[in-house]
C-alpha cells in the first residue's frame, strides 16, 4: 500500500493495542493509517492469557461489532478462525522451590478457572496472533505500511503531522502504540517526572521445543490431583528472588504447535547482570540451584535467540494530551508475572477507543476529553506495581509466599466475577450498554463491592511484608498477619476455599458443585453489598 497526505487517524505500532484500535475505529468509518517499523509475523510475548483477558476481548468484539476480535477468547475460535497453533490455559500453577531441594508438592499451588461458554484462555503464538489482527484491520479498511519508522509527530492545534522515512502524513489524531521507543512521548517530554516503580526485574527468555509435563517428573503424593494438569496451563516455578514461566503451545488436542515459552524473571538486587556469560549460560547457571526445575527443562533446545533484557520497568509521566495518547503498553509496564498485560491492553482499548470516536462525533480532541485515559493507565501501572513488588518480597520464604498466593487467588477471583457479571447481563439483555458502567471507573473494578475492604487488606499485607523484608518480623509473623486479614475477611466464602487456613493450596472452579456453591453463598448468605454489587445477575442458562 501506499501512503496518501491525509487521514482521520494515524496509528503508530501495529501490536495488538495499534491493530485492535485501528480496526475499531475503521469499521466506525474514519479513515486510518496503521505504520509499523518492522514486519509481521514477529516473535513477542505477552502470550498468556487469564479469565479477564479472554473476557475483555470478548467484550471488545460484542462492544464494538467486531466478531475477529471476539474469537481471541476462545481456543477453539483461535484454532477456526486465527492460528492452528494454540495451547490452553485452563490451570495456573505455581511450584515454590528452595535451593539444591527437590520440589515437594506442599510447596505447590493450583487454581484451575471456571469453564464458560463464551470465552476459554490460552497461549498465544503471539506472531500468529499479532499478524492476524493486521490483516483483520487491512480487511476493515485500514491503510497498513510496514518498514515505515517514525522519524517525527507534531502535534498543532489544527491537525497532527507525522513523519517517517517513506513520507508525511497529516490527521486530526494521533494514537501511540509505538511501545517504549516512543518518538511522541520523547518529544514530549513525558520520560520526565514518571512514576517511580518499586519493582525491579530483569528477565532472561526464549522458545523451546521438547517439553516434557512437569507433572510426570512428580511422584504421585506431589501432584495437585485435580481434573487438569499443571501443563494445562501456565506453570510459575518460583524461588528467592525470582520465577520462571512455562507456557506450552502444544498442550491443546488441536493445536499443531510443539513448542513452549519459557522465561527466567530475576530481582536484579538479588540476581544482577553477568554479563561474563551468554543469556543461555546465565539461564542455567541461575536454574542449577534448584534440582526440579534444571530437570525440567534438561531436555529441552531453543528453537529461537535467546533474550536477555535490562530492567523491565519503564512509565510515562502521562498518557494523552492534544489530539493524540499512548495506548497501555506505551505508557509503562511493569513485569510479566500474573499475567495482567493483555487484561490492561483491552481495558485501555475499551475506554480510548470509546473516547475517541466520541471525539469524532463531537469534532473536540482537547486534552480534557482524553484524561481518563491517563487515570486508567496509571491506576493499571500502580496496581501491577504494588502486586508484583509485593510477590517478589513474598518469595522469600515459603510461608510468606503461602499466604500472599491465598491473597493474590482471593483478588483475582472476586475481580474475575465482577466482569463476568457485566457479561452475563449482556447476555441476558443483548444491550451493549450493560458495558458502559465500566467506563466510568478509574480501572475497571474499581467500584467492585470488596474493593474498600480489599483495599485496606492490601494496606496492611504490604506493611507486614515490608516489616519481613527489613528483617524486623520473622516469616511466619508475616505470614500470620496475611493469613488473619483472610481469615476474617467476610466478603470471602470460607466454605468455598478456605481462605486463611495455612493448609489451603489449590482450587478447582471447573467443578460445577464448587462454583455452585460460590453462587448460592453469593445470592443468599453473603453480605449484603456483596450480595446486591456482585451476585445482581441471573446466570444465562447457556452457562
Amino acid at each position: 500500500m501506499s501512503m496518501n497526505d491525509t487521514y482521520d487517524v494515524v496509528v503508530g505500532g501495529s501490536g495488538m493495542a495499534g491493530s485492535t484500535t485501528a480496526t475499531i475505529l475503521a469499521n466506525d468509518g474514519l479513515d486510518v493509517l496503521l505504520l509499523e517499523a518492522g514486519t509481521h509475523p514477529r516473535f513477542t510475548i505477552g502470550e498468556a492469557l487469564l479469565p479477564q483477558s479472554s473476557m475483555w476481548m470478548w467484550i471488545v468484539g460484542e462492544y464494538f461489532d467486531i466478531p475477529e476480535v471476539g474469537y481471541l477468547s476462545d481456543v477453539n475460535a483461535v484454532i477456526d478462525e486465527v492460528t492452528h497453533s494454540c495451547g490452553i490455559k485452563h490451570s495456573v500453577g505455581f511450584t515454590y522451590h528452595e535451593r539444591n531441594q527437590p520440589f515437594s508438592g506442599e510447596y505447590g499451588h493450583q487454581l484451575i478457572p471456571p469453564s464458560l461458554p463464551f470465552y476459554s484462555e490460552g497461549h498465544f503464538v503471539r506472531e500468529h496472533v499479532d499478524h492476524y489482527l493486521v490483516r483483520t484491520a487491512i480487511d476493515y479498511g485500514v491503510t497498513y505500511l510496514d518498514e515505515t519508522a517514525i522519524t517525527d509527530v507534531e502535534i498543532t492545534d489544527d491537525e497532527v503531522t507525522v513523519d517517517t522515512d517513506r513520507g508525511t502524513a497529516t490527521a486530526d489524531f494521533f494514537v501511540d502504540a509505538t511501545g517504549s521507543h516512543s518518538v511522541l512521548a520523547e518529544t514530549l517530554g513525558y520520560h520526565e517526572h514518571a512514576p517511580e516503580l518499586e519493582t525491579d526485574s530483569r528477565a532472561i527468555f526464549t522458545h523451546v521445543e521438547g517439553l516434557e509435563p512437569f507433572d510426570d517428573l512428580l511422584a504421585d503424593e506431589d501432584r495437585p490431583h485435580q481434573s487438569n494438569r499443571l501443563h494445562d496451563g501456565t506453570l510459575h516455578h518460583v524461588f528467592d528472588g525470582g520465577w520462571l514461566w512455562i507456557i506450552p503451545f502444544d498442550n491443546f488436542e488441536r493445536s499443531e504447535a510443539t513448542n513452549a515459552s519459557v522465561g527466567l524473571v530475576l530481582d536484579r538486587s538479588t540476581y544482577p547482570l553477568d554479563e561474563s556469560v551468554s543469556a543461555e549460560e546465565e539461564f542455567y547457571r541461575i536454574i542449577s540451584a534448584f534440582p526440579d526445575v534444571e530437570r525440567h527443562l534438561e531436555p529441552v533446545e531453543a528453537v529461537r535467540p535467546w533474550v536477555r533484557t535490562g530492567r523491565l520497568q519503564r512509565a510515562l509521566r502521562r498518557s494523552s494530551g492534544e489530539r493524540h495518547y499512548m495506548t497501555n503498553n506505551t505508557y509503562g509496564f511493569v513485569d510479566p508475572l500474573y499475567s495482567n498485560g493483555l487484561i490492561d491492553t483491552f481495558e485501555s482499548i475499551f475506554l480510548s477507543s470509546s473516547l475517541l470516536l466520541e471525539a469524532f462525533e463531537d469534532g473536540d480532541f482537547s486534552a480534557e476529553r482524553f484524561t481518563r485515559i491517563d487515570e486508567l493507565h496509571r491506576k493499571q501501572l500502580l496496581d501491577a506495581d504494588f502486586t508484583i513488588a509485593s510477590a517478589y518480597k513474598a518469595t522469600g520464604d515459603f510461608e510468606v509466599w503461602n499466604a500472599w498466593t491465598q491473597m493474590w487467588l482471593a483478588q483475582i477471583l472476586f475481580h474475575d466475577l465482577y466482569i463476568q457479571r457485566h457479561c452475563f447481563k449482556y447476555v441476558a439483555s443483548g444491550r451493549p450498554d450493560e458495558f458502559d458502567p465500566l467506563r466510568e471507573e478509574t480501572a475497571p473494578g474499581d467500584r467492585a463491592p470488596f474493593v474498600p475492604e480489599k483495599a485496606a487488606m492490601y494496606h496492611t499485607i504490604g506493611d507486614a511484608l515490608d516489616t519481613y523484608t527489613a528483617g524486623e518480623v520473622p516469616p511466619e509473623q508475616a505470614a500470620r498477619v496475611i493469613l488473619d486479614e483472610l481469615q476474617c475477611a467476610e466478603w470471602l466464602p470460607k466454605h468455598v476455599y478456605p481462605w486463611g487456613d495455612e493448609r489451603a493450596r489449590h482450587v478447582d472452579f471447573s467443578n460445577p458443585e464448587l462454583v455452585g456453591a460460590l453462587l448460592e453463598w453469593g445470592k443468599t448468605d453473603s453480605p449484603t453489598h456483596i450480595r446486591e454489587g456482585l451476585f445482581d445477575f441471573d446466570v444465562p442458562e447457556m452457562a
